[in-house]
């Protein structure tokens, strides 16, 4: 054999041996309750097994409703639906907020090397709040207007960059919010890039932005546990949210016209404030202060500042306060 030849052969067996390293165990779970088991029996479909509804068996877990199958699957993110038989026919279709409106389950392996077991999810259906993981996306429309529920839509690896299926359904004030619930467990990274839609415009992010990636400028996050949240600013940066606020009237703001000075008061709170961060409505972080002793001594300075609305945000205890001020 030829020394060429030779080497070649080595670098292809080392390729494949990397490849087949980084694809791990996954267990696909599907409960059947209240279904008609199809003569063909229960497979699954999608971008693991090539979309073949007829390939792909599970099979029962004793005598319960529960049906699973073991594949392989590499790190990622894949979209898949379980099917009552062995025709596109009899597909399941699913929805928010497992799913798309195309009936695609959304699954995502991480690069940790471990085997995975799903949630068993129902047909047709999604995994129960608190089961599986958790991330929740909210956007800041203000820039944009009044935008109707449903008109902001969430798009990025997760679906292929489908800007036409994963809608976020609520709306507070400005904040348009929506929940992506995987069959993977509680504390299983998930890393996605992503970008918002509103109505068909895709968002143009600045690049400046800490949690914006080149070349495409997409947003990126990793989240590592269930219940995770990101906070955006539509066309703007990404600024951070708590688990746990504190009330609205915690704290106040008053604001001095022709000073251009924002004060900050609170009545009954006392503790050492950790910081206090102001943002502008793209997003960005225009002014920090840190460590503040006492709540009244909270002085903001606008004199440098354009006219406009930002976003005033304090933190203690692990807990926020985020408050708009409008600067005239």
């Amino acid at each position: 054999m030829k020394k060429n030849d030779f080497i070649g052969l080595m670098m292809l067996a080392m390729l494949v041996s990397i490849q087949a390293f980084s694809q791990v165990d996954v267990t696909f779970r599907v409960d059947m309750t209240g279904q008609t088991i199809d003569a063909n029996g229960v497979h699954i479909a999608g971008s693991i097994q090539g979309w073949d509804p007829s390939t792909t068996m599970l099979v029962q877990e004793g005598t319960t409703e529960i049906y699973s199958v073991v594949l392989q699957v590499s790190p990622g993110w894949q979209e898949y639906k379980f099917v009552n038989g062995n025709d596109w026919g009899f597909a399941e279709n699913p929805s928010y907020p497992c799913a798309g409106t195309n009936g695609n389950r959304y699954l995502y392996i991480n690069d940790s090397g471990n085997n995975v077991v799903l949630e068993a999810v129902p047909f047709n259906g999604c995994n129960a709040s608190g089961t599986g993981f958790e991330l929740t996306f909210n956007v800041d429309m203000s820039s944009e207007g009044t935008v109707p529920a449903g008109n902001v839509r969430l798009a990025g690896w997760y679906n292929g960059w489908n800007s036409d299926v994963f809608a976020l359904p609520n709306v507070s004030g400005n904040i348009h919010s929506g929940t992506l619930r995987l069959p993977t467990p509680s504390n299983y990274a998930v890393t996605t890039q992503y970008k918002y839609v509103n109505n068909g415009a895709w968002e143009n992010l600045d690049p400046a932005c800490a949690t914006v990636v080149s070349p495409d400028n997409n947003r990126l996050v990793t989240a590592n546990n269930s219940g995770d949240a990101v906070g955006d600013v539509f066309n703007g940066c990404t600024y951070p949210l708590s688990i746990e606020d504190f009330t609205e009237n915690t704290f106040k703001i008053s604001y001095n016209k022709s000073e251009r000075l924002a004060n900050i008061f609170s009545v009954g709170y006392n503790n050492e404030i950790a910081k206090v961060q102001v943002f502008d409505m793209s997003g960005k972080s225009i002014q920090t202060k840190e460590h503040i002793t006492a709540i009244n001594d909270i002085q903001i300075d606008f004199q440098n500042q354009t006219n406009g609305i930002y976003f005033v945000r304090i933190e203690s205890e692990g807990k926020q306060w985020v408050k708009k001020i409008m600067i005239y």
